[in-house]
């Protein structure tokens, strides 16, 4: 599939308008078409606003007004930004020509700040059954929520074939990337664009802590083809970071972490079959702790099952999971537990606390280096 290679300064924030980068990607199509062009050999080209049109979406009877005159606009404005320069205005009462040199237009992609865009994308959008100046705006939307695909190297630990292909960049972020665009107008071309399927949103219900505060988890996004990407990336997020999976990493009191690493250590020895050495109320005490356990991820574990889909990274969550709970039978061996179900409040600790604790010799269980990866 071919690409449109776009100066990213140029089609993101407030450098052009939405008729500035509708001119500008026409112009950049008709680059990568014309040999002579494309090899460098001329910079200059008759160029009209029904060939850019074309450009951009096709061949049609008759292109709408709207759009030839954001065209023509959009070619006065890369003027005045010198990104191309106007030799002759052939126009006349009913066409508009123009040989313009573009040779500010090229593009190095091994030195320059660019991204792109796919030609089958573009006239997906500007021929949707929306009015042509909506048509027009969510194409620049798309433009700057595509700029902020993360392509920096740690994504390559994340996952495979991870890199520029995720943004979790906030909706504040990407109106800004958009000319400004105000968030509302961006919320409502995301759910045009995903009704589109063209992007895919992953919208979390959870929180996390930053600093001493919750605040909602932000969206992922990505292109619809990258969907099961984006659902694996995010759930990772949310699973080491939710609070509502109950990974918010809060420092719980020193006195407490040793109380809990301390019967766990006692479980171990009652299981290697020391149990005689302690007495009632500390074997009560383990009891309540191992089975407080258990339910905490139990929990855990079926509302991943209850979810409509699980990624391969729930999965293996789960797994991690179910490979924790311990054995309660070893206290059927203690007559005054029998028919003793008063377990009292829960003992106040976490999943991540829960994988942590040295249970029958294992060690801390953090997550794997391309499982978790934080957000530029």
């Amino acid at each position: 599939m071919d690409k449109i290679f776009l100066n990213k300064g140029l089609v993101t924030g407030t450098a052009l308008t939405q008729d500035g980068v509708l001119a500008y990607m026409a112009l950049r199509t008709i680059i990568d078409e014309s040999i002579p062009l494309y090899n460098k050999t001329s910079s200059v080209d008759c160029v009209s606003l029904n060939r850019m049109a074309f450009a951009l979406v096709g061949s049609q009877e008759k292109y709408e007004k709207v759009l030839l005159d954001s065209l023509q606009r959009g070619i006065y404005e890369l003027k005045f930004a010198n990104v191309l320069d106007i030799l002759k205005d052939f126009s006349t009462k009913n066409s508009y020509e123009y040989l313009l040199d573009m040779a500010n237009m090229r593009l190095d992609t091994e030195k320059d700040n660019f991204m792109f865009v796919y030609p089958e994308e573009v006239h997906k959008i500007l021929t949707c059954n929306e009015i042509m100046k909506k048509k027009i705006s969510m194409l620049r939307y798309f433009v700057a929520l595509i700029s902020t695909f993360n392509w920096s190297k740690s994504m390559r630990y994340c996952m495979e074939n991870l890199q520029g292909k995720i943004s979790t960049m906030s909706i504040e972020y990407i109106s800004t990337q958009a000319g400004m665009m105000s968030q509302r107008t961006c919320i409502r071309y995301n759910e045009i664009l995903s009704e589109l399927k063209m992007i895919y949103v992953y919208k979390s219900n959870d929180k996390e802590r930053v600093g001493d505060k919750l605040k909602q988890i932000k969206n992922c996004y990505s292109r619809y083809a990258d969907k099961d990407a984006c659902e694996e990336y995010a759930s990772n997020y949310e699973n080491w970071y939710g609070s509502q999976h109950i990974i918010v990493r809060t420092q719980k009191n020193k006195e407490q972490a040793d109380n809990n690493r301390r019967l766990a250590q006692i479980y171990n020895r009652i299981c290697d079959g020391y149990g005689d050495a302690y007495d009632e109320e500390t074997i009560r005490k383990v009891q309540k702790y191992i089975v407080n356990k258990n339910k905490t991820l139990q929990e855990e574990i079926d509302s991943k099952h209850a979810q409509e889909y699980m990624t391969d990274s729930d999965r293996r969550w789960v797994e991690k999971l179910e490979s924790q709970i311990k054995d309660e039978s070893v206290f059927e061996q203690f007559d005054f537990l029998k028919d003793d179900d008063n377990w009292g409040e829960p003992i106040d600790f976490s999943v991540e606390e829960i994988l942590d604790m040295p249970i029958m010799g294992e060690g801390s269980n953090e997550p794997d280096k391309y499982e978790l990866c934080g957000t530029e």
